[in-house]
């Protein structure tokens, strides 16, 4: 029986990734899409001088609520936290396979994706997180 490459293997590991990482990734841009509409409408009725303003303000606050629970921010980080755990085990999958001339060209993409991967994933998070702030601010000021 002939061994297993690694290399074949992590190729399973990052297919995962790339399709659980691409769809969180819409999830949290819409998210965050999500989150400056509502800041926008939020600014523009903050002033509540008739009764649709009055009416769009309250809807702000129900959207605002919904947005920006504890259970969207736990989902956002065990995901990203899932990816990183499959990134990293791909890394450590593919260290018997050094020798391989194709190791250092996989190992770039992975280390690669994952740098990309969490610096995007923490930046909408942060963006949304410090929008939802904003909201919550200016409906309750």
């Amino acid at each position: 029986m002939t061994p297993i490459n690694p290399l074949s293997i992590v190729g399973l590991l990052l297919t995962l990734a790339s399709l659980l990482g691409s769809f969180f990734y819409l999830q949290l841009s819409q998210w965050l899409r999500d989150l400056l509409a509502l800041e926008q409408k939020t600014t523009l009725n903050q002033a509540q001088g008739d009764e649709a303003q009055k009416k769009a303000i309250v809807e702000c606050r129900v959207e605002q609520a919904r947005l920006a629970t504890w259970p969207t921010y736990a989902v956002n980080a065990v995901v990203i936290g899932f990816v990183i755990f499959v990134l990293v085990l791909g890394l450590i999958m593919i260290q018997p396979a050094a020798a391989d001339p194709v190791y250092p060209t996989i190992k770039l993409a992975i280390w690669v994706f994952l740098v990309v991967f969490v610096a995007l994933s923490l930046g909408l998070l942060w963006m949304g997180n410090r929008t939802a702030r904003s909201i919550r601010t200016m409906l309750d000021g």
